[in-house]
């Protein structure tokens, strides 16, 4: 897997997805990398809440732009502030949640590419058993909500 050897810059043309309750602009696709990496702008409501669950492909790397949030990995859990980093390897149960008064805006990056290709598919209405599909075929564990 090698980047693309061709620079590109992303200006207003972000692509912007509603999706899984968020408000989501994909600034680095699968194709735009050659497969190395995918990079979101996330805008998170207020009780935004991921459920906990595992990535089993790829790796993700958050840092908190806006906001306070809690994130929870395998038995641990920590507050974020604007300026915090998480690393979430794959294969550990991981999740966050908006603890804060006001809505959230992460940087997320996910290694290698092809988390968008379930981002974009999941900003369009699924019912119980399409979800399911969805996750299993991008390798995702939904374990079940968050701790308290």
């Amino acid at each position: 897997m090698s980047i693309q050897t061709r620079p590109y810059a992303l200006h207003d043309d972000k692509k912007r997805l509603q999706t899984l309750g968020a408000l989501v602009s994909l600034l680095a696709s699968a194709q735009q990398t050659s497969g190395a990496f995918n990079l979101f702008d996330a805008i998170l409501p207020t009780c935004f809440s991921t459920p906990l669950h595992i990535h089993y492909v790829e790796d993700v790397a958050v840092f908190v732009l806006e906001g306070v949030l809690t994130f929870f990995w395998g038995d641990e859990k920590m507050e974020a502030r604007a300026g915090s980093y998480f690393f979430q390897p794959r294969g550990v149960p991981h999740g966050f949640r908006v603890t804060g008064s006001n809505p959230a805006r992460i940087l997320y990056m996910t290694l290698p590419a092809g988390f968008d290709e379930f981002v974009i598919e999941r900003s369009k209405p699924v019912n119980n058993f399409e979800s399911m599909v969805s996750e299993a075929h991008f390798k995702i564990e939904i374990l079940g909500s968050l701790p308290e």
